[in-house]
């Protein structure tokens, strides 16, 4: 509040010492030259001078409310409002007829005007300066969240999206160096029930347990990814299949330990034949998944109904 009220003071200040000089000027005027007479006055140039007046006044206003304070500012100030004064003396000069012997009032017409225009101009050239500036820093910022679109907001790992891209340029280095390229797919039992039970801050806790597991489990060539809510994808590039499997139950183990027996979590891999799509491959992961979750609960049931 109080910034804001030194900001209106200084506009108000600004405007009232171009009144005051412009008060001055025409006390001078009126003291120095003699009205003329109605037939005397050129209306058609009075309307002129008058319409240029009163918009160069608007421009001076406008200034001081857009702009912030500052050098570019100020010199846009200075040179509006001398530019409106010039204005406003060319505009006496159709009411006021002053001595053949003065010519102080021809200075003041004159001599501002050159000034008035090259301070503008210096101004609007900055202005423009500071405004490459200021486009500059908005489209690193849109850079920034952009790439930060790429970053999913609860587990700080990289998020399905960012995941396609890299799948998809690893399945081209796949194709055209015969690498083998495999996925692990890590899948939260039971999440939805959980979040539900013991609410959202438990479920995103238990989260990023899951992903610092698998920062720790994993190489520096692989990439931890969100998938969906409850599910992580691993990207393993030039991993065989079995070395794929042994790095499956590692990423299994890790979480399960991380997560401390309140949750726990299926894995399973696939590697990638040559030519084979991205979705194609996660539809044969999330086939393998589904597969082991039935498996899973056919195992539990049976262990319950070994211990009835």
């Amino acid at each position: 509040m109080n910034a804001q009220l030194a900001k209106k003071m200084k506009n108000v200040s600004s405007l009232c010492l171009t009144l005051c000089v412009s008060i001055l000027l025409t006390v001078l005027a009126l003291f120095i030259g003699d009205l003329k007479s109605v037939n005397d006055i050129d209306w058609v140039d009075a309307a002129g001078e008058a319409t240029t007046s009163m918009m160069s006044a608007i421009w001076f206003i406008l200034l001081m409310l857009c702009r912030p304070r500052g050098r570019v500012t100020t010199v846009l100030l200075l040179g509006s409002a001398t530019y409106w004064l010039t204005t406003w003396l060319d505009l006496l000069d159709e009411f006021i007829a002053y001595p053949l012997q003065s010519h102080l009032f021809t200075w003041l017409e004159s001599l501002p005007a050159p000034v008035s225009m090259t301070l503008l101009t210096w101004g609007l050239v900055t202005w423009y300066r500071e405004q490459q500036a200021v486009n500059r820093q908005l489209k690193q910022r849109e850079h920034f969240h952009r790439e930060h679109s790429l970053i999913d907001p609860v587990t700080q790992l990289y998020s399905l999206r960012y995941l396609l891209i890299q799948l998809n340029r690893e399945a081209i280095l796949h194709d055209k160096r015969n690498q083998p390229l495999s996925l692990v797919m890590v899948d939260i039992k039971g999440f939805a029930q959980y979040n539900r039970v013991h609410g959202v801050q438990k479920g995103d806790e238990s989260l990023n347990e899951v992903a610092s597991a698998l920062e720790i489990a994993l190489r520096e060539t692989d990439l931890a990814c969100r998938y969906t809510s409850d599910r992580f994808a691993v990207l393993l590039p030039e991993t065989p299949p079995d070395e794929a499997r042994v790095f499956s139950q590692l990423i299994q183990a890790c979480c399960n330990s991380a997560l401390k027996g309140t949750l726990t979590v299926t894995t399973v891999q696939a590697t990638r034949i040559a030519g084979e799509s991205e979705q194609a491959l996660f539809e044969r992961l999330n086939q393998q998944l589904a597969g082991a979750k039935r498996t899973s609960s056919v195992a539990m049931d049976g262990e319950d109904g070994r211990c009835l």
